[in-house]
């Protein structure tokens, strides 16, 4: 059985180490290896950590997401090669883009066989988010890869406020699952054993939650695009579809998920990507009381929405 890794994302300063803390406090029957990263060359963070058990490796002065990258493989091969863990939980800077850290789990096929990146979490400062997320592209990087996001320092928020950014938050993250919290006070272990990036157990959306090309948009540049139809996908063109976006948008294409009824295949099949790495298969058989009804999302810069619905609809049977 593949090993889960949790990676914890957020500005600075939002509570990551604070959430880090409390999983730790709280294993349940696991047993955490855990990656701390510093952007600074000397790191404290490791320091705040009170864990007796636990494997801690600090990679300091610069960011996973690019120059210490490199660092980070060593770092999950050494972990691999040791063992002795249930479980893995990496702690980003308050600066790193997600996106190359869970390509880092998609590309290397060694790391796969023992390694399933289970979800990235991102802790949002409720008082300033307001005034970050606009000035400050790494958050909305962080938002857009999470798949539980934390509305953390909720204490220091009034109600109105509170609904005010969870609104903001839903259409920065909409794939995402949003808790509201106090110093990180919740129950962990909603955190774990999300599989979000597992396609065996991919699912996308409740009942009702797509539309057909249904546009959120919350800037001039970033939006969220959901497309559903009840017509069957052909292949090829699907592939030459995704080809297509990620030549074309490249790093502005952040993350996509779709649930698929391809022509001639009784079977689902689920992709998923981050930028210009996407990964497919085909998986559970369609059942008998269910819709073969196709759902994709898209997040990214700039999307134009009605050439993305056009040319997915070109896709069609």
């Amino acid at each position: 059985m593949k090993i889960p890794v949790t990676v914890l994302t957020g500005y600075l300063g939002a509570g990551k180490t604070t959430l880090l803390r409390r999983m730790l406090a709280n294993p349940g029957e696991q047993k955490f290896a855990v990656i701390v990263n510093e952007f600074a060359e000397l790191g404290i963070d490791s320091e705040l950590i009170e864990s007796r058990d636990e494997e801690v490796i600090q990679l300091s002065n610069g960011c996973l997401c690019c120059s210490v990258r490199g660092d980070l493989l060593s770092s999950l091969e050494a972990l691999v090669a040791k063992g002795g863990f249930d479980a893995l939980i990496i702690e980003t800077t308050g600066l790193a883009n997600p996106a190359p850290i869970a390509q880092t789990f998609m590309l290397d096929d060694d790391l796969n066989d023992r390694l399933v990146l289970d979800a990235v979490v991102c802790v949002v400062d409720g008082p300033h988010i307001g005034g970050y997320w606009k000035r400050h592209p790494e958050i909305v990087q962080q938002l857009a890869f999470a798949d539980v996001v934390l509305l953390n320092k909720c204490e220091q928020l009034t109600a109105d406020r509170t609904d005010d950014i969870e609104r903001l938050l839903r259409k920065l993250s909409p794939l995402s699952r949003l808790f509201r919290t106090s110093r990180c006070e919740m129950d962990v272990a909603a955190l774990t054993g999300r599989r979000a990036y597992s396609l065996a157990e991919f699912e996308l959306g409740a009942p009702g939650a797509f539309v057909p090309a249904f546009l959120h948009r919350h800037d001039e540049e970033v939006s969220s695009i959901s497309l559903t139809t009840d017509k069957e996908v052909v292949p090829d063109r699907f592939m030459a579809f995704i080809q297509t976006l990620q030549l074309q948008y490249g790093e502005d294409l952040l993350r996509y998920k779709g649930v698929l009824a391809m022509t001639n295949e009784p079977r689902r099949f689920v992709f998923q990507g981050v930028q210009a790495m996407a990964d497919g298969d085909v998986q559970r058989y369609w059942r008998e009381d269910e819709p073969r009804s196709s759902k994709l999302v898209f997040i990214g810069r700039n999307l134009d929405a009605r050439a993305l619905r056009a040319s997915f609809e070109a896709c069609l049977q």
